[in-house]
């Protein structure tokens, strides 16, 4: 019994040298990147939920770029078909059309930086037309365990024949976003 004793013992002690502790807790391991500098914890699609209107879902690539996106008006986007469309059969329709999507990532302060343009969109309804052009900007630390990221969201957008938006005060009003890693297949196909 008393082997086993000084066996444990040894291996607790190596456990704590391997890991290291802080107050009892685990040291956080910095963020470690991709062959292209990107967090690798950030590979794969992240989603937001807190609410519902405001629902997003970005998919990162290991090398930052985005492929794939929730848009709260678009739906579910493929970057690379460059937006999206759909018609219903009482003559309305929708079109978006993508502008850049890119990720920026400073590994000194985990701070991932997100921009998502819509270049285009057109939303046909019964009564009308409604166009315009819309941009997203999100920005936040990436958490040391890579389980979330926590985001401010600026957005805003131009509708054809209305006043532009204040973007100065809408600067002043940034909406607090907690993003967390889903399933890779959260991010539907469009039909």
């Amino acid at each position: 019994m008393k082997i086993w004793n000084l066996i444990f013992n040894f291996a607790c002690v190596l456990l704590l040298v391997t890991v290291g502790c802080d107050n009892g807790s685990i040291v956080p391991r910095p963020v470690k990147p991709t062959e292209e500098g990107f967090p690798e914890v950030m590979v794969g699609v992240w989603e937001q939920k807190n609410e519902e209107f405001h629902k997003w879902g970005i998919k990162f690539e290991s090398d930052g770029s985005i492929s794939k996106i929730i848009h709260p008006m678009a739906g579910p986007v493929n970057i690379a078909e460059g937006g999206s469309h759909a018609e219903a059969p009482d003559g309305s329709y929708y079109t978006f059309v993508m502008g850049p999507c890119d990720a920026n990532y400073i590994p000194s302060t985990n701070m991932l930086k997100v921009k998502i343009l819509i270049d285009y969109f057109a939303i046909k309804i019964p009564v009308g037309i409604l166009e315009g052009r819309s941009e997203d900007y999100f920005e936040g630390p990436v958490s040391q365990d890579g389980k979330t990221w926590k985001a401010n969201w600026l957005g805003y957008g131009w509708v054809e024949g209305g006043n532009p938006p204040p973007i100065e005060k809408l600067k002043e009003r940034l909406m607090p976003m907690v993003f967390t890693k889903t399933d890779l297949t959260q991010i539907p196909e469009k039909n």
